[in-house]
C-alpha cells in the first residue's frame, strides 16, 4: 500500500533513481534504505491523520476499571469504545421512533392488564369476543415488538 503521492512505487525504484549514475557502497545503500523508509513513514502517518481523526479521552483509574469489566468479545477499550459510539450514532436517528413504539407498547399493556384485571375481578365467564380483543391486543403488541426487536 502506497501512501497517496509518494513519488516511488517502490523501495527498489527509489534505489534505481537515487544510483542512476552512482555505484554505491554498501553503507550507501543502507542510508538509502533508512532515507526511503523514513520518508514512506511519515506520508503515511500523515495521511492517517488527515483521513482518521482521533479523540483523546482522559478516564481515571477507576473509570477504566469499570469500563474494562463492561467490554465484550475481547475488544480492546477503543474498540469497545468506537463500536459503543458509532452504535450510539446509529441509532440516533431511530431513538425517537422507539420512544414513540415503547410508549404504544406501554399502553397497549395498560389495556391488556386492565382487562386481565377486570377479568380476574368480576370472576366472570369470559365469552369469544372478550378472547378476540385480547388475542388482538396482544398481536399488537407482537407486531410492535417483532418490528423493533
Amino acid at each position: 500500500m502506497q501512501p497517496e503521492n509518494f513519488p516511488y512505487k517502490s523501495l527498489h525504484d527509489y534505489l534505481d533513481i537515487i544510483f542512476k549514475d552512482i555505484t554505491p557502497t554498501e553503507i550507501d545503500i543502507i542510508k538509502a534504505k533508512k532515507t526511503y523508509w523514513r520518508n514512506y513513514n511519515t506520508l503515511l502517518k500523515k495521511n492517517q491523520r488527515i483521513k482518521h481523526k482521533e479523540v483523546t479521552i482522559p478516564l481515571t483509574k477507576e473509570q477504566l476499571e469499570l469500563l474494562s469489566r463492561k467490554i465484550e468479545n475481547n475488544y480492546s477499550v477503543s474498540q469497545y469504545v468506537k463500536s459503543v459510539i458509532l452504535q450510539h450514532i446509529n441509532n440516533e436517528s431511530a431513538s425517537l421512533s422507539k420512544k414513540q413504539d415503547l410508549t404504544g407498547i406501554e399502553q397497549q399493556l395498560f389495556l391488556v392488564t386492565d382487562y386481565l384485571e377486570s377479568l380476574l375481578y368480576q370472576r366472570r365467564f369470559v365469552d369469544n369476543t372478550q378472547i378476540g380483543k385480547l388475542e388482538q391486543h396482544i398481536l399488537y403488541l407482537q407486531q410492535l415488538l417483532e418490528t423493533q426487536f
